[in-house]
């Protein structure tokens, strides 16, 4: 079945409110690439029918009483489609710098200027509206016609910035962070401040150990070393830490977490702890949508086709 790529984007950049950033006046009308013949389709079977609506935006749990709309999904969504050569499916700066990511990496599969044409409004405006001072905010209000004064960390996408002229400011937060061994995740005023003064998602950290990599070229010691020595002793990374006693709050752990680790790993190049996380990753159970959050589900689904 034939369905077009462009179309069922531009839908849900209007249902998510990203619709903002691309009304410049945009006279042709974007085409799709040739069709492809996916590695894979049952993950977007269980997707459809599991996770998103009948006007194709996608949501957090199946079935879900107040179901939330899952901006930065759809480029999760998209980056799994082009991780398993599908082109025939388909604000917070996070959202942006994911579905802009996901459309360069299609247009550079699929030999197809519109989706890089599309991707360079994208993070035009993502620049021109999600910064000050050149420094990237958590994101624009265009209600109230205000940019956030704040930027966590986990929210930026080296790889997408690398596509248009963001200043070597933009990238000073990232490149100057440290941890002892955790990151701090905010960046405010000049300043790194704690999300939490207690408590340490490993959700965030992971991605921002991910940013320090690209930017850096090389992993930060004192949380990479955490993490080693959190494999080495206790064999799992679980999801929430005390940032003071750097001990688990909880035995839970997390899939999301997992397959960042994994990612990470083997971005960094060390197969062994990659083998032993992703590991852990396919233990964790996603098979019950009213239980899973598609941000674990989509990540982990992810992070095994690469």
């Amino acid at each position: 079945m034939k369905r077009t790529i462009i179309i069922t984007f531009l839908l849900l950049l209007i249902g998510t409110g990203i619709y903002f950033f691309l009304r410049p006046e945009q006279k042709d009308t974007l085409s799709a690439p040739k069709e492809t013949k996916p590695t894979s389709s049952s993950v977007q079977t269980y997707v459809k029918e599991n996770y998103m609506t009948k006007n194709g935006l996608i949501i957090d749990y199946k079935n879900a009483q107040e179901p939330h709309y899952l901006a930065e999904s759809i480029g999760l969504y998209m980056e799994y489609l082009v991780e398993v050569n599908d082109s025939t499916t388909t604000n917070a700066i996070v959202d942006d710098f994911r579905i802009t990511e996901a459309l360069y990496q299609a247009s550079k599969k699929w030999d197809h200027q519109a989706y890089q044409t599309l991707a360079d409004t994208l993070i035009s405006n993502t620049k021109k509206y999600s910064a000050v001072q050149g420094v990237p905010v958590d994101f624009y209000d265009f209600v109230h016609k205000k940019k956030a004064d704040t930027l966590h960390l986990s929210y930026l996408n080296i790889q997408a910035m690398r596509h248009i002229n963001y200043s070597a400011k933009a990238y000073a937060p990232i490149k100057n962070v440290s941890a002892t061994p955790f990151f701090t995740e905010v960046f405010q005023n000049e300043q790194f401040q704690n999300a939490d003064a207690n408590e340490v998602n490993m959700i965030d950290q992971m991605l921002i150990a991910i940013a320090y990599y690209d930017e850096n070229g090389t992993v930060e010691p004192n949380f990479d070393q955490f993490l080693q020595t959190e494999l080495t002793s206790k064999g799992k990374i679980y999801a929430r830490y005390d940032r003071e006693t750097k001990e688990p709050n909880s035995e839970n752990e997390s899939t999301a977490v997992y397959a960042f680790l994994t990612q990470y790993f083997n971005k960094t190049n060390q197969a062994k702890n990659g083998k032993i996380t992703k590991e852990l990753l396919e233990k964790m159970d996603t098979s019950n949508p009213e239980t899973t959050h598609f941000f674990d589900y989509i990540n982990k689904e992810i992070t095994l086709k690469k």
